[in-house]
C-alpha cells in the first residue's frame, strides 16, 4: 500500500472517531481512555456522547452504561440510562446534545438494580482481584423481537475504559471496623459480611476471611448505638449468650442473664443456628463451670494499646441417630479488644462455631496475625 493512501485512511478514521464517541468526565475535567482515576473523585463522574450510529429500531430500548469489572473482567456492577420505545430512543439518540453531560452517582439520571457507590468501593476493600476496578462506558440499543424478547445488543458508539486504584496492601482501610492494616500476611479476601438486611437498624456490618473450611468474622460495635457497652460487658453478653445456646436456654441462677440488654446478633455472627455448640459452657460436659463465674472462662489479653480478653473452647454436637455427644469436631476462639484510635469502638473477631479440620493453634495463629496486622 502507498503511503499516500494509507496517510488518507487514517485521517479519515482518525476524522470519524473524532466525530462519534463517548466522553467521560471526573470534577468536570474529561478523562482519557486507558486512563486512572482516584476512587475519592469518582462520585463526580459524568457522561456524554455524541453521533452513535445510525439504526433504525422501532421497538426496543438503549442503554447508556457504566460497568466496573474486576481485574479478571468479572462483572461487579452496573448503572443505567435508558429510552424505551421508538420515539424515545430516536429523540435520544439525534437530539441529546454533545454538550450534555449526564450524572452517574448524583442526581436521577442514571439508575442501578445493584448496590451504591459507596458500598461497592468499600465491600472491595481487602478482596484480591478488586485492588483496581475498571470502568466501562457503552451505549447499546436491543430490538424487540417477541413479548419481552430482545435481540442481540447492537453497540452504537466504542466503549471506552479507565481505571481506579482501590487499595494497597500496606495501608489497607477497614470502614467497617475503622482501622487500617497491613494485609501483606493475610492472603485471602477480606469481604463483607453482614448480619441482616441494610435497611434495618438493628443490622451489624464487619468482614470475613475464608480459610481452610473456617470462616472468621471481624465486627466493631459502637458504644454510642449501644449505651453501656465497654469490653468487659461485650464479653460478659457473648459468654452468657453461648451458654444459654449450649444449654437449651436453661442456666443456673448465678448465669441468668438479660440477653436483650445490648441485642447484639451473635446468633448471625457465631452462626448460633447449626448443631454444634460450645463445650466449655455446657453443664453436661463441663459439670464444673456450673458453679463459676463466666468471665473467669476468659483470658486477659494485649497486643500494644489493644487491651480485652480472649475465650477457646472445643465444639461438639449431638448425633441425630445414635444422640451420642461427639467432642472436638471443631475448634472455637474469639478475641474482644479495645479499638486502638476510636474510643467509641469495640472489636471483636472470632471464628463461627461448627465442624472444621484447623487446630486451635491455627486458629489462633490466624486471628492474631489479623490483629496485630492492625496499625496503631
Amino acid at each position: 500500500m502507498k503511503i499516500k493512501n494509507l496517510f488518507t485512511i487514517i485521517s479519515l478514521l482518525t476524522f470519524l472517531n473524532t466525530q462519534a464517541q463517548l466522553s467521560a468526565y471526573i470534577n468536570g475535567k474529561e478523562v482519557k481512555p486507558g486512563a486512572t482515576v482516584s476512587k475519592t473523585d469518582l462520585e463526580s463522574l459524568q457522561v456524554s456522547f455524541k453521533k452513535p450510529k445510525a439504526v433504525t429500531v422501532y421497538s426496543g430500548y438503549t442503554n447508556l452504561y457504566v460497568e466496573f469489572s474486576d481485574n479478571s473482567n468479572t462483572y461487579i456492577n452496573s448503572w443505567s440510562f435508558q429510552k424505551e420505545g421508538y420515539t424515545a430512543m430516536s429523540d435520544f439518540m439525534k437530539n441529546t446534545p454533545a454538550t450534555k453531560k449526564f450524572s452517574v452517582f448524583e442526581g436521577n439520571d442514571f439508575f442501578t438494580r445493584g448496590n451504591k457507590l459507596e458500598w461497592i468501593l468499600n465491600g472491595a476493600n481487602g478482596v484480591e482481584k478488586q485492588k483496581t476496578i475498571k470502568v466501562e462506558i457503552g451505549f447499546w440499543v436491543r430490538e424487540e423481537t417477541g413479548y419481552k424478547e430482545y435481540g442481540p445488543k447492537v453497540q452504537l458508539l466504542e466503549p471506552i475504559f479507565f481505571y481506579v486504584p482501590i487499595w494497597d496492601t500496606k495501608n489497607l482501610y477497614l470502614p467497617y471496623l475503622d482501622v487500617t492494616i497491613d494485609k501483606t500476611n493475610i492472603k485471602e479476601d477480606i469481604n463483607t459480611s453482614q448480619t441482616g438486611s441494610t435497611d434495618r437498624s438493628d443490622t451489624e456490618v464487619g468482614y470475613q476471611i475464608h480459610k481452610n473450611q473456617e470462616t472468621y468474622k471481624m465486627y466493631a460495635f459502637q458504644k454510642s448505638e449501644h449505651p453501656g457497652l465497654t469490653v468487659d460487658e461485650l464479653a460478659k453478653d457473648f459468654i452468657h449468650r453461648v451458654t444459654y445456646h449450649s444449654n437449651n436456654d436453661k442456666v443456673k441462677k448465678i448465669h441468668e442473664y438479660d440477653l436483650k440488654k445490648y441485642n447484639l446478633p451473635w446468633y448471625n455472627i457465631c452462626v448460633l443456628f447449626r448443631d454444634e455448640e460450645i463445650q466449655e459452657v455446657d453443664y453436661f460436659i463441663n459439670k464444673e463451670v456450673k458453679s463459676k463465674d463466666l468471665m473467669s472462662l476468659y483470658e486477659k489479653v494485649e497486643f500494644g494499646n489493644m487491651k480485652g480478653y480472649t475465650f477457646k473452647s472445643g465444639v461438639y454436637n449431638k448425633g441425630r441417630q445414635d444422640e451420642k455427644i461427639y467432642k472436638d469436631v471443631g475448634q472455637f476462639r474469639i478475641y474482644i479488644l479495645n479499638h486502638p484510635t476510636n474510643p467509641d469502638i469495640v472489636l471483636m473477631i472470632c471464628n463461627e462455631i461448627g465442624r472444621g479440620t484447623e487446630s486451635a493453634e491455627a486458629i489462633d495463629t490466624y486471628m492474631q496475625t489479623f490483629i496485630k496486622s492492625i496499625k496503631k
